[in-house]
């Protein structure tokens, strides 16, 4: 594991500005409060085509509530390192559990055009690229209301911004809460429709699953990669305006024995990536069939992502002409001294299209060589006894 991270050490500083596709890192405004202090100063600029400053939300009156608003210095250094790498920075609006004023402000016309004019007027003062929305619902079904005042706030956004600056969005992956989306005012006003992939499963299932999985695996995913381009394929989005996201954190399940199985309620809770590893507690393996890694213990489950199943699905995305990845969020992998390695394995696979640097206990392979590995290989359960017609579970670290 240490000679592993420390190679992803000389990956840093060689990349420069690069162009699609898009890799993207959301930067958290709470970092500051991490032990170590996770600042503005050590987000990997290089590597990353945007990086979203996270987060801004209106407050009652319209007018702009949040760390930057407050005090936007540590946004300021954000966009001069930022720039200076030829990094895009972009703050996001709203968030999950942060979004209750958008509705009483887009919903009126004088307050949402007093928060879109303080926006506008923030993006200039402080030399911003573009905008992110994060509009999350919190309760299901949505009003009708809710979803035109979307609307309303999107396309009268998009008119208002400067040529030259980009709007995007992070959008559900499913139809759980995407069927109260319109996509055909998503398409025309962003530049992009960033996917939350993740967060897939959690306390509200009956059986822990796997949080991020590529594709389906009958009994252990409720949701998958392919699944969010089905759908939202299906709606009219088109393919080169879809990016997914790749979580640098899990979900840890007391209780549980393994994907598909039952977990003790009340205890789902995610872990960042770096605090996964740092654990001897698991033992890690990996599902070649929705490339998802897990780790078990004595006392639970964990379902993450590591750079192996995060250079696999970089690989699909660039495969098949998608717009990008984009990832939530930076700091969770990010390893005192030695970086980040899940955000170097990406930036490996999306700046050359090379998977062959990456020095994994297999070669990441092409989504057609998976499924056909899939087909002809010898099955194993999580244990790593081999069994016959039992979903194929594959070692990721030797014992």
């Amino acid at each position: 594991m240490k000679a592993f991270f420390l190679f992803f050490l000389t990956l840093a500083g060689i990349y420069s500005a690069w162009a699609a596709p898009l890799f993207i890192g959301y930067y958290p405004d709470w970092g500051k409060w991490h032990k170590p202090a996770y600042t503005v100063d050590k987000v990997p600029y290089e590597k990353l085509t945007h990086v979203l400053w996270s987060f801004i939300t209106p407050d009652t009156d319209g007018s702009l509530r949040g760390d930057a608003a407050d005090d936007p210095s540590a946004l300021d250094e954000m966009v001069a390192l930022g720039h200076a790498a030829g990094t895009k920075v972009i703050v996001s609006l709203g968030g999950g559990g942060q979004s209750e004023n958008f509705v009483p402000v887009a919903s009126d016309d004088a307050l949402r055009q007093k928060f879109i004019a303080n926006l506008v007027q923030f993006v200039a003062d402080h030399n911003l690229d573009g905008l992110d929305m994060d509009w999350e619902w919190e309760y299901n079904p949505v009003p009708d209301a809710d979803t035109i005042a979307y609307n309303k706030l999107l396309t009268e956004l998009r008119a208002a911004l400067p040529e030259g600056k980009t709007l995007s969005a992070a959008l559900p992956c499913s139809q759980y809460y995407g069927k109260f989306f319109t996509p055909e005012v998503l398409v025309k006003n962003l530049d992009w429709l960033g996917f939350m992939t993740y967060d897939i499963t959690g306390d509200w299932d009956d059986k822990a699953m796997f949080d991020s999985p590529l594709y389906p695996h009958s009994g252990y995913t409720t949701w998958s990669w392919e699944q969010t381009h089905d759908y939202w394929k299906k709606r009219g989005v088109p393919t080169e305006k879809m990016v997914f996201g790749i979580p640098s954190f899990g979900f840890q399940f007391e209780g549980a024995t393994g994907p598909g199985t039952d977990f003790t309620k009340g205890t789902a809770k995610q872990v960042p990536y770096k605090d996964i590893v740092a654990n001897p507690d698991w033992e890690f393996f990996f599902d070649s069939v929705s490339v998802s890694p897990y780790g078990v213990s004595s006392t639970g489950y964990v379902t993450f992502e590591d750079p192996h199943s995060s250079a696999v699905k970089s690989r699909w995305v660039k495969d098949n002409g998608y717009a990008g990845i984009m990832v939530w969020e930076v700091s969770h992998d990010y390893i005192e001294g030695t970086g980040n390695p899940i955000l170097d394995s990406i930036a490996v696979v999306l700046h050359n299209g090379s998977t062959d640097a990456i020095p994994y206990a297999r070669k990441v392979r092409t989504s057609q060589q998976i499924r056909q590995q899939n087909a002809t290989g010898k099955q194993v359960d999580a244990l790593g006894k081999s069994v016959k017609g039992k979903p194929k579970f594959i070692r990721i670290f030797e014992p």
